[in-house]
């Protein structure tokens, strides 16, 4: 017998029956099925406290919340992490953050993070406190949505301020100065004084200072005048063409008495104050105005010696005597120039 060979034009499947191909894709849809099943996780997600279970076939904590719709902002906070692998029972924790802002050092900072205290926002911020420096809350409070953390920096110092002081004048008598006039012995020289301060600043701003203490840095030279007691001789025409001598002038309010009890009252004996007897050239005085004793010209009246005192006396005020209650109330009350005259 003659064997013919035929070429065949490249390689065929060998047929099979229908049978075997639903057996083929039953078995891998088995496997396929059996490897979702091993895939298949079951986790519990927690969101701010309320808790719902979940199945997922997701590799990650990420892939696990996206497949499931939970949206994860910036701020909010994930535990385990993102990127941790998702295992039978695991369960995932998100607190959402909160957006508020903190003002520190001049800048509104706006963050957002879970509800923390107070102190672990300022951690987590990067902001540190110093010793004295203040917050509007108190550090283990519970930061808000809305919440405004005001940062107020104390800061405190030594401040030193110098300052010049000037002793009073000391003023002297000198005999061989004319009567008012003046001379500078010493011109003396202003003192250093320092004093030392606690100066406590808010923000930058000084909110406070405390004086600690103070010191002379350069002690003060006092400054002395002499004033002159040496009296300076002029000369006044006065009433009648007489010419006097004299050393000083008063503008002083004169009124007039006489020695009788209608002007002295109890007092009236005659005599003034100075044992002289009280007539007409009398007159009572001020004695830390015009000492005792001198001698006066009173324009209007004449010359006169102050020997006398009174009650309503005081200061420039002089009271002319005469004889008569009928002079003294003829003169009554006016403003005279009181000459003092030179010995």
């Amino acid at each position: 017998m003659q064997v013919r060979k035929v070429w065949a034009p490249g390689w065929r499947l060998p047929l099979r029956s229908g049978t075997y191909w639903v057996n083929i894709l039953a078995g891998l849809a088995f496997f396929l099925l059996l490897f979702y099943a091993w895939r298949l996780q079951t986790i519990a997600v927690t969101v701010d406290g309320v808790q719902v279970k979940l199945t997922t076939t997701a590799p990650t904590v990420e892939a696990a919340l996206a497949k499931a719709g939970v949206v994860v902002r910036s701020g909010d906070e994930v535990s385990p992490g993102l990127g941790t692998r998702v295992r039978e029972g695991m369960t995932i924790t998100i607190r959402r953050g909160v957006d508020f802002v903190i003002e520190a050092d001049g800048q509104a900072i706006e963050v957002r993070m879970p509800p923390v205290t107070v102190a672990e926002a300022l951690q987590r911020t990067g902001i540190s406190l110093g010793t004295a420096d203040r917050l509007s809350l108190p550090a283990d409070a519970q930061v808000w949505a809305g919440l405004r953390l005001k940062v107020t920096r104390v800061t405190t110092e030594r401040v030193t301020i110098e300052s010049k002081f000037t002793p009073k004048v000391t003023y002297v008598n000198d005999a061989n100065l004319d009567k008012g006039k003046q001379r500078v012995v010493n011109p003396g020289e202003p003192g250093i004084l320092a004093r030392e301060y606690t100066v406590v600043y808010e923000d930058g701003q000084e909110v406070s200072r405390q004086l600690v203490g103070e010191r002379v840095e350069k002690p003060a030279v006092q400054k002395v005048i002499a004033r002159g007691t040496r009296p300076v001789i002029r000369t006044a025409n006065v009433a009648g063409g007489k010419t006097i001598r004299y050393t000083d002038v008063f503008i002083m309010e004169a009124t007039a008495y006489e020695p009788g009890p209608q002007s002295c009252g109890i007092y009236a004996d005659g005599y003034t104050y100075t044992g002289k007897k009280a007539t007409y050239g009398i007159a009572a005085v001020d004695p830390k105005v015009i000492p005792l004793g001198t001698k006066l010209y009173i324009e209007g009246y004449g010359f006169a010696a102050a020997e006398d005192i009174g009650s309503d006396i005081k200061g420039n005020r002089i009271d002319v005597c005469y004889d008569t209650v009928r002079e003294a109330l003829l003169w009554g009350r006016k403003r005279v120039k009181v000459y003092i005259l030179a010995p």
